[in-house]
């Protein structure tokens, strides 16, 4: 599944039970950002990591407590386990989206689009990061 796309550079990290369990996702533009949510973990970094492009990303701090990509594995499952995730975001933002656009009044009332109102989330691994937002 190899291929040059801006979606090698996403980095998500589950901090859930396992990889095909959506939990505490956090969704990275690049390396970068996420080495600095990830520096605290430094001494053992268990998560399930992969590229935006589903590349199973396994994750190592260097002497100085750095955080950087030690491989990129090719993962079968890869972009089907991330859209899982992606999806659970979505679903829970969406849910989120619709509870503030009910508010009559106040700070952070949300306007919904039509299809959004109607449920209808994006079905692509990039629509769904677009939907969700990055972590930093």
């Amino acid at each position: 599944m190899t291929s040059t796309t801006w979606l090698e550079d996403i980095i998500l990290v589950n901090d859930g039970p396992d990889e095909t369990c959506p939990g505490d996702v956090a969704v990275f533009r690049n390396l970068t950002d996420a080495s600095a949510y990830l520096e605290h973990w430094s001494d053992s970094i268990d998560d399930a990591v992969f590229s935006g492009t589903g590349q199973r990303l396994i994750m190592a701090a260097d002497e100085h407590g750095n955080v950087n990509i030690q491989a990129r594995i090719d993962h079968a499952d890869g972009e089907a386990i991330i859209k899982a995730w992606l999806t659970r975001m979505a679903e829970a933002t969406l849910e989120a989206r619709k509870y503030h656009a009910a508010r009559r009044w106040g700070w952070g009332r949300v306007n919904l689009g039509e299809r959004e109102a109607q449920g209808v989330l994006p079905a692509t691994v990039e629509g769904l990061i677009a939907y969700v937002g990055f972590t930093t």
